[in-house]
């Protein structure tokens, strides 16, 4: 028998306003990689649809570049790979896709290198590679994670808040925004009474989503002095979006992640009308509802005859 892996892994959006680099909440949109033993002396990879084009085939892969850290780390040597990567996260949008790469690389190193480890080290390890556990943690546990990674320690805790109870419209320019370039619009430091400002707003905003009470949760969200002020002008169409998600009634409207997809949190009621309003309003983008993810990463062995 022939025994290969398949994943199925969820995007995810990070920061949701005021979290910033601590909160991230799964969504239903995936990465699927399909990985059996290769039967030549390297490492392939077969990419299909739009999302992954362009990624490279050699060894110079995300994938393969973390899941031969992990190998290192443990002593192990895996064998050479055959990957089939296919996407419905977008490159670069602000939607999780190198962190739903990288927890990719995480079990199919602990698979193919029967290294057993649990969830909570495949989260230490992510999150470690990663720098801060916003989109790693849900993409790993699904639902809306919050998280706090302590460099010296090397430890990352989480803990665990109800999926909320509304709907997500996702709008997604068609041009890509880089974490790194999105990161150098951030200032360098704040001024005490900033960060006491904005942690007050981010504590309020999460005993609101505990409580269910979106309308106050959203009040916060929209309130974020960590990121937004500074990124939004990286994003055309973002004031608009914002604008006209209000005339519907919506909770928020957030940049998700590094950007420069929007997010839109809103009632199920409303949410359909607003989500044909922005297809009309931004034709260059895509807007669309996506529900909540609440399973994290699906891995299923596959066995195949020879």
């Amino acid at each position: 028998m022939k025994e290969g892996l398949y994943l199925k892994i969820p995007a995810s959006t990070a920061n949701l306003g005021v979290g910033f680099d601590s909160i991230g909440m799964a969504l239903n949109k995936f990465l699927y990689l399909t990985v059996t033993i290769s039967e030549e002396n390297k490492w392939l990879f077969h990419h299909i649809g739009p999302n992954v084009d362009g990624l490279p085939a050699d060894e110079s892969h995300y994938i393969f570049q973390i899941a031969q850290k992990v190998a290192r780390k443990h002593n192990i040597v895996l064998p050479n790979l055959k990957i089939e990567m296919r996407s419905e996260i977008p490159l670069a949008r602000g939607l999780g896709s190198s962190a739903s790469a990288l927890v990719g690389a995480l079990y199919i190193a602990n698979y193919f290198g029967d290294i057993e480890l649990s969830k909570y080290e495949l989260l230490q390890l992510a999150t470690e590679f990663e720098g801060h556990p916003d989109n790693v943690a849900p993409t790993i546990y699904g639902g809306l994670v919050l998280g706090y990674y302590n460099s010296e320690t090397k430890v990352t805790d989480i803990s665990y808040i109800d999926t909320p109870k509304v709907d997500i419209i996702i709008t997604v320019p068609p041009y890509k925004l880089k974490t790194s370039d999105s990161r150098q619009a951030l200032p360098d430091t704040f001024s005490h009474t900033q960060a006491v400002q904005n942690s007050a707003i981010s504590n309020t905003m999460i005993s609101a989503l505990i409580q269910h009470n979106y309308k106050l949760a959203g009040k916060m969200m929209e309130q974020d002095g960590f990121h937004e002020p500074y990124r939004q002008h990286l994003i055309p169409e973002f004031k608009k979006i914002k604008h006209i998600a209000k005339d519907y009634a919506a909770y928020a409207t957030v940049i998700s992640g590094a950007g420069p997809s929007v997010l839109t949190m809103i009632a199920p009621e409303r949410s359909g009308e607003l989500v044909r309003k922005l297809k009309t309003e931004f034709e260059q983008c895509r807007s669309e509802l996506v529900t909540i993810n609440e399973s994290g990463v699906s891995a299923k062995v596959l066995y195949e005859s020879l």
